[in-house]
């Protein structure tokens, strides 16, 4: 079995990508049981890629014999171009998927309602990037906040479905998560490069 060092500190999404690691055969832990708590460097407003490689490459230096993988995520919302992307959470002001966050974007969503969510994540080892993965989600924001799953998963509805991605058994789950299918690319096709190289 594969097993990933997931750099964030993020706990919540620690344990989702676990998860989702775990769901297709392979496994994660945080970077902070080897090293403690660290501080990364500033995010960029760049690109996610370049913001997941950073994260990467930091903790991979540290731990040069482990597989290492971090996300950078973002939302846009049709009715309001130019706005989030990959600086969603500073623009948000908030922690991401807070009951606050949740009901600011169900009304920023007003009339033209489509979004798309996207997350790349970027795979190191030896403190340097062996490569890059990117899933998306497009679909609609709810009118209002479902009372189960998790952050953004409560308002994210997926294209061709009437329900939140929170709401989905996992097997559905990781078939539209944003997070997922960057993680299924990961697994079916990086590690497969990383392996013939």
């Amino acid at each position: 079995m594969v097993e990933f060092v997931i750099a964030s500190n993020n706990d919540f999404k620690v344990t989702s990508l676990a998860e989702i690691l775990a769901f297709f055969g392979a496994s994660g832990h945080g970077y902070q049981d080897q090293l403690g708590h660290l501080n990364f460097p500033a995010e960029g407003e760049v690109s996610y890629a370049a913001n997941a490689r950073a994260k990467a490459e930091f903790i991979s230096a540290r731990l040069p014999q482990a597989w290492v993988i971090a996300d950078d995520s973002g939302i846009t919302l049709a009715n309001c171009p130019g706005q989030f992307g990959v600086r969603t959470a500073r623009d948000l002001h908030a922690k991401y998927g807070t009951p606050q966050v949740n009901a600011r974007l169900v009304k920023l969503a007003g009339e033209r309602r489509d979004f798309e969510m996207t997350t790349v994540i970027s795979l190191a080892r030896g403190g340097q990037q062996q490569a890059a993965f990117t899933g998306t989600l497009r679909g609609t924001i709810a009118r209002q906040v479902a009372p189960v799953g998790h952050g953004l998963d409560q308002i994210l509805i997926p294209a061709g479905l009437s329900v939140p991605l929170g709401t989905l058994p996992l097997a559905d789950f990781v078939q539209y998560d944003h997070r997922s299918r960057a993680v299924a690319a990961l697994l079916k096709k990086g590690m497969e490069e990383s392996n013939e190289a």
